[in-house]
């Protein structure tokens, strides 16, 4: 991980990382959080997007009849010395763990005829960096929400047809039966070319290339903040490439960019191309597309800048790292296990009952059968006769006999109770002291710091849907920062109990 770069409405800074050698990578990972949860302490503790660099991704497609997630990732993992490997040929082997994610109108679950597949726009990103920066920030107590490639950024920040449904005034009103696909190339200081096709801001395929560049002033550039020190030179052979790249996408994707957007600045030191040169050469790639030309010293603080305050759009990211557990998830999984085995005891509480009656009935059953045999004996009774005095006698007995099973009392429904509870005291705000739940009663006992904390609390036990348990509360100081709250519940009587 090289480093970090913060971008809110009001703010924009960077971190960069001490030491880029591979093992040092948990090492970065916690001092990189640790320097974003310094910089959050002022906006709050949540990250709306994390942007992964698109160094060391790939953009590329699969040949299949299945986009599913594990059908993907098998024909990209495959080994490269088998014959039918030709579904993913464009694929290298990737270094380390990645994501697979299939962009645009491939991320729905496509199941084709098998004798007639569709390419798939796949992209793939390492992870690892990534992982470990989310679960340092999760252990510093920050959420993360979508976690997106640069591609994905790109799109969205730079579509117009995203930018007009989200309104404003920066808004473009685009009127047309269907949204048009738009083409983003953005002119990387640190010497890339990141290019992206969308529609509406969901990025449909990507790509990069490198690029040269040329010092600006005589200074050692940053690597975070570039913008002022380097400029790209772009050549008509990079666009050449360029063209070549797009010219495979539509053949394989089936549409083209029908209006291009170019960020940056580029040099014209060298050979290399104005702004001007870049549109009519792109011009003659994609003659009939209108090139909007958006000029700009740092445009990857400017494609982030553009994306503060907004909300993503309507599509999955990397889902992998979107949907990564953290403390919330471990802490339901806990709770849960706790409910179960709960659970497990009331099931043998009330197994034990009923075998303990199972043996007074087969008791009753074995007297029965003596007594029968004891009457037949004593008064030389035939034992055909004896059977039809001895079955009255015993319909008779059945008649007064009391019904064991209602003397069985329903257990309480412990498991839905405190499955109940685990919800509302999953909060990081309150400690659990203890929890005590039986036939008779629920005891909970929590710490809180602030007053406000236990009326809420109060307030989210007492209104738990379902829940059958009359609470009432109690609150006793404990220190001079700490309240000591202590919530008892009472069961409603059942039929059978006196």
């Amino acid at each position: 991980m090289l480093g970090l770069r913060v971008v809110s409405l009001d703010d924009q800074a960077t971190w960069q990382s001490p030491d880029a050698e591979p093992d040092a990578a948990p090492a970065d990972a916690r001092a990189g959080a640790e320097w974003l949860a310094e910089r959050l302490n002022r906006n709050g503790k949540a990250i709306s997007r994390l942007i992964i660099d698109t160094d060391g991704g790939v953009c590329s497609w699969v040949s299949t009849s299945d986009t599913s997630p594990e059908v993907v990732r098998a024909l990209v993992e495959q080994p490269f010395d088998q014959e039918d490997a030709q579904g993913s040929s464009r694929f290298p082997e990737l270094p380390g763990e990645t994501a697979l994610e299939t962009l645009g109108e491939s991320s729905a679950a496509h199941k084709g005829d098998h004798h007639n597949p569709v390419r798939a726009a796949v992209l793939a990103v390492p992870v690892v960096p990534a992982r470990l920066l989310i679960d340092e920030l999760d252990r510093l107590g920050i959420r993360v929400g979508e976690v997106e490639a640069l591609w994905h950024a790109i799109a969205q920040a730079w579509d117009p047809a995203a930018r007009s449904s989200l309104g404003g005034s920066k808004a473009e009103r685009v009127i047309a039966e269907t949204t048009p696909v738009t083409g983003v190339v953005v002119l990387d200081p640190a010497g890339r070319l990141v290019w992206a096709w969308s529609r509406a801001g969901e990025a449909l395929a990507g790509g990069t290339q490198r690029l040269q560049t040329v010092r600006t002033v005589d200074a050692e550039p940053d690597r975070l903040e570039r913008g002022a020190t380097r400029q790209p030179i772009v050549t008509e052979d990079d666009l050449a490439r360029l063209g070549n790249d797009w010219l495979a996408w539509s053949m394989q994707l089936g549409v083209t960019p029908t209006r291009i957007v170019v960020v940056g600045h580029p040099s014209n030191i060298d050979g290399g191309l104005d702004s001007a040169g870049i549109g009519r050469t792109l011009g003659r790639i994609r003659p009939d597309a209108p090139i909007d030309i958006v000029p700009d010293d740092d445009p990857i603080g400017t494609t982030l800048s553009q994306l503060a305050g907004r909300e993503p759009c309507n599509q999955s990211g990397i889902s992998e790292l979107t949907d990564r557990p953290g403390r919330v998830h471990r802490a339901m999984y806990r709770w849960s296990a706790v409910a179960l085995l709960l659970a497990a005891g009331a099931v043998g509480v009330f197994a034990s009952r009923f075998l303990r009656v199972s043996d007074e009935i087969e008791t009753q059953i074995s007297e029965l059968g003596r007594d029968y045999l004891g009457v037949a004996n004593e008064n030389n009774l035939n034992l055909a006769t004896a059977s039809l005095d001895l079955e009255r006698k015993i319909e008779q007995l059945k008649k007064n006999q009391v019904d064991v099973s209602s003397l069985v009392v329903k257990p309480r429904p412990l498991l839905e109770e405190l499955e109940a509870l685990s919800f509302v005291l999953a909060s990081d705000d309150l400690t659990l002291r203890e929890i005590t739940m039986s036939e008779l009663s629920i005891t909970v006992k929590v710490q809180v710091a602030e007053t406000e904390t236990y009326e809420a609390l109060s307030q989210a036990i007492l209104s738990i849907s379902g829940s059958v348990v009359e609470w009432r509360s109690t609150v006793a100081p404990r220190g001079s920062n700490a309240l000591e709250c202590t919530f008892t519940g009472s069961w409603p009587s059942q039929e059978g109990e006196n």
